[in-house]
């Protein structure tokens, strides 16, 4: 469990070093996505799923703003994250 903490506490300390909170939504997106895949692999565990608790809550904070907003504007706002390979057009 401390191991898990751990690793969630740095991914997270070196997702704010960007000023895009977008990019730190999507960033802790992928963190639940990264822990919910290891469940695949492996026996899940108590520890397991207090941290994609954690890692969930933690996304639901940090996201929360984007629910309500506008398509051109999280548009907008992907265009200015760099760790987002977003193409698609907006019309």
């Amino acid at each position: 469990m401390r191991h898990l903490f751990f690793l969630f506490l740095t991914v997270t300390l070196f997702s704010c070093n960007n000023n895009n909170a977008l990019c730190d939504c999507v960033e802790a997106g992928e963190e639940v996505n990264r822990i919910s895949a290891s469940f695949f692999d492996r026996t899940p565990t108590q520890a397991g799923k207090d941290s994609l608790v954690q890692a969930k809550k933690h996304r639901d904070e940090i996201c929360a703003p984007f629910q309500e907003m506008m398509p051109k504007e999280l548009h907008k706002k992907a265009a200015e994250c760099e760790s987002l390979e977003f193409t698609g057009e907006l019309k």
